[in-house]
């Protein structure tokens, strides 16, 4: 196939990805833009699940996004929804731990909702400020042995944030001293988030909030051992049902001239567990030009690679970044056991080589973004809840593929050449953690 082949065609200009050897310039071509009724119609499954949004931030790191969700709670004047998967009883955790009891003393209804697995280091005297001042807690499926094993897999791994019902963060940071900054005395993370302002998205948001709140226990239940052997039985008595807010339309609804369309997709058991894969799947198998992803636990499934194959095979440019040094070694190894086909395949690999590359996004053609906490693993696959929007918005997907490009300047590129020099014992052990990828 020769390069005139090769470039994709199009309404669109084309999105070349192009660093020279010596890996100090990173160029690209922005595509033209389409409009709103046009990314709805090629890059989404349910035109009509999108909402309304009065206007969406993309957040990068802790220093932009802690900040500004303690502000917000600092603000909040009636109601406050916290759901992490992890909240840690250090620097940040204090701070936020501050904010929420302030916010009961002005009469704000505070509720934190975190995940038993994910936060199962956070003492209790932590959470006994919290209840004592008037904070309703709730910790999601604790590990019970009347619960099969199954069910003991579930965890909560989304981070929602929703105040005064109309200003929702959504994204990849947890409540610790991870995504703090190194100035604030963090470990620096990488990681992205998003601010939304609008009712009809916090709304939404509240969906996914109030379903997986219905499913867990009160914080004062989890420290009595009968009340955990009872939770291994609970079931879920009220489901929340999405279709209830906000009813499935044939047409695409009508928006403000100036509202942004995003949906809000929260992923559930049974036929709702791939809604956010399948948003992916989607979206890339109707890419044109570029498809831009950061991920930190990059195990994708067999369809999800082929279709990334089958993008670059029309000329669409592929780049993944994912994390060099992993907070979970066993993940990234698995990872690099599927390096090799992945860059036959003509998908580029960048690898982030400071901190933890922690973010979960990815923006296509200038058109699609998405941002959330969902990673290209078994785990956010088949066991875990989690959440992210979907933005149809030119300029905010602009605004996060120029920051997914600055973040590819300051990695490493993997060559194909370069992987398959590694050293024996690291293709062993990627080939037994790729074996192991289910409980990872």
């Amino acid at each position: 196939m020769t390069e005139s082949d090769q470039k994709p065609s199009g309404d669109m200009a084309a999105y070349p990805i192009d660093k020279t050897c010596s890996g100090e310039v990173f160029s690209v071509a922005s595509c033209n833009e389409v409009t709103r009724s046009q990314i709805l119609s090629r890059y989404t499954r349910g035109p009509g699940m999108f909402v309304c949004a009065d206007s969406i931030t993309l957040l990068v790191d802790g220093s932009q996004t802690l900040s500004q969700m303690l502000e917000a709670i600092d603000q909040a004047a009636t109601t406050v929804d916290l759901e992490t998967y992890i909240i840690a009883a250090d620097h940040t955790g204090q701070k936020f731990l501050e904010s929420m009891c302030q916010a009961v003393g002005r009469g704000v209804n505070v509720r934190l909702l975190y995940d038993y697995a994910g936060s199962m280091w956070l003492p209790n005297s932590f959470v006994n400020k919290l209840a004592d001042v008037g904070v309703d807690v709730r910790v999601f499926h604790p590990v019970a042995i009347t619960r099969p094993t199954w069910a003991s897999n579930r965890r909560d791994h989304r981070k929602l944030l929703v105040v005064d019902e109309k200003t929702t963060f959504t994204g990849g940071l947890n409540i610790s001293d991870d995504h703090a900054a190194l100035t604030d005395g963090g470990k620096g993370w990488r990681d992205t988030h998003v601010r939304i302002e609008g009712q009809d998205a916090a709304r939404a948001a509240m969906g996914s909030f109030e379903y997986a709140w219905q499913k867990a226990i009160p914080w004062q239940q989890t420290r009595n051992k009968g009340t955990i052997l009872k939770a291994g039985i609970r079931r879920l008595r009220h489901p929340v049902s999405m279709q209830k807010l906000f009813s499935r339309q044939t047409t695409h609804p009508v928006y403000p001239q100036d509202a942004i369309a995003v949906q809000l997709l929260g992923n559930r058991e049974f036929k709702l567990r791939k809604r956010i894969h399948n948003a992916y799947l989607h979206a890339i198998d109707h890419a044109n030009h570029y498809i831009l992803i950061e991920n930190a636990y990059f195990i994708p499934t067999i369809d999800i690679r082929l279709a990334l194959s089958r993008a670059v095979r029309r000329g669409v440019r592929v780049a993944v970044i994912l994390a060099r040094d992993s907070d979970v070694p066993l993940a990234a190894y698995a990872s690099r056991h599927l390096y090799t086909g992945l860059l036959k395949a003509g998908i580029r690999i960048f690898e982030w080589p400071t901190a933890m590359m922690h973010a979960k996004t990815a923006v296509i053609d200038d058109a699609w973004a998405i941002v959330g906490s969902y990673n290209f693993d078994h785990r956010s696959l088949f066991y875990n809840l989690e959440s992210a929007v979907l933005v149809a918005d030119p300029a905010f997907a602009k605004k996060l593929r120029e920051q997914t490009v600055a973040d590819v300047v300051q990695c490493t590129e993997i060559t194909l050449d370069q992987h398959r020099q590694r050293k024996p014992h690291h293709k062993l052990l990627e080939t037994m953690a790729y074996f192991l990828r289910a409980w990872l």
